[in-house]
């Protein structure tokens, strides 16, 4: 199966010796590990980005809703107009909240795809470093050389923590999302 990360897709073809090497002492899959990371920023800027075009639509939708409620109240007068106004307000301020969450939402989007994406590049480079350096003892335990073996084993483990420790970034960096968690329209039941 194909990574989502084109660079972690080039990562995992340059670890096919050490992969097979690992797989050959029962050693974990550096190639198993980096999936563990993998992640698509493409698709999330997508997604930012069609977020964005709502809010647009949105704003245009308040802009004309706000039009048309001018226009009735000015046909009006008394109190229905007064309780119109009041509930056309109460609206507006919906309307409003709905386009700034998308803004914020959409922005924090492509925060969010930057961090994905340097995280994946780094990742994706310091375990190619690491699998170079190994490479000849991949090869050789590869061609039954089992003295090899250590140096295959801590390269695999030394990878394993590399990934472990991009993924606990992600973790720590994206704490600013547990506020898209609370609704942005309370229910008023």
């Amino acid at each position: 199966m194909p990574f989502l990360h084109p660079a972690l897709e080039n990562a995992a073809a340059g670890l096919a010796s050490l992969s097979a090497a690992a797989t050959a002492i029962g050693a974990p899959d550096p190639v198993t590990a980096l999936r563990q990371i993998d992640c698509s920023p493409q698709t999330i800027r997508e997604s930012a980005r069609t977020l964005s075009s709502g809010r647009d639509v949105l704003v245009m939708a308040r802009l004309e809703f706000e039009r048309g409620a001018h226009s009735a109240e000015r046909k009006w007068g008394g109190e229905p107009a007064a309780r119109f106004r009041g509930s056309a307000d109460e609206l507006d301020a919906h309307y409003r909240q709905a386009a700034e969450a998308a803004a914020r939402t959409a922005s924090v989007g492509l925060d969010l795809a930057d961090l994905l994406d340097r995280l994946a590049d780094q990742t994706a480079a310091r375990v190619m470093l690491i699998a170079e350096g190994v490479s000849p003892a991949a090869v050789a335990l590869l061609a039954g050389d089992r003295s090899a073996e250590p140096a295959v084993r801590e390269a695999c483990g030394t990878i394993a923590e590399a990934v472990a420790r991009g993924v606990a970034t992600i973790g720590e960096a994206t704490t600013f999302l547990d506020a898209f968690g609370t609704p942005v329209l309370q229910d008023e039941n």
